[in-house]
């Protein structure tokens, strides 16, 4: 059987809506992952500010980098200095909950928080605090460490 020419045109048709429909497809896939990889560098951006840049966690950050975490947690101001590191621990929970619901990946967490990570990770003080009051996404965070 031959095909006439408006059955051609016809077939025709029908490739180019599909080939266009294939190509619109893809381009939507493609801008939503780059959506998705911008919204991830400004999470990333916003948690560096906030941690770097601010002095909201300047103070705690010392006492882990100095090995003053212990003295902190006793004796004077034993309970501002509690309130202050347990909002150090919430701002690294935070980040686990980013983490667990897939909003931020591991590699971008660990490039930029990997020394209080690791630091987290093996003071037994600062892993006795998490396992007490429960930082069960920063725990489980601090697994991948």
């Amino acid at each position: 059987m031959e095909w006439t020419w408006s059955e051609w045109l016809e077939w025709g048709a029908k490739i180019v809506g599909a080939l266009a429909t294939g190509a619109g497809v893809l381009v939507a896939a493609i801008n939503y992952l780059n959506q998705t990889k911008l919204k991830r560098a400004e999470w990333v951006k916003s948690l560096f500010e906030k941690f770097f840049e601010s002095s909201v966690y300047k103070e705690v950050r010392g006492w882990l980098d100095y090995d003053e975490l212990p003295g902190k947690l006793s004796g004077t101001n034993q309970r501002e200095n509690e309130e202050k590191f347990t909002d150090f621990l919430n701002f690294f929970e935070f980040i686990g909950v980013l983490y667990s619901r897939r909003q931020i990946k591991f590699e971008e967490v660990y490039d930029i928080f990997d020394y209080y990570l690791k630091k987290m990770k093996d003071d037994p003080n600062c892993q006795a605090w998490i396992e007490k009051y429960g930082f069960e996404k920063l725990k489980a965070l601090l697994e991948r460490v």
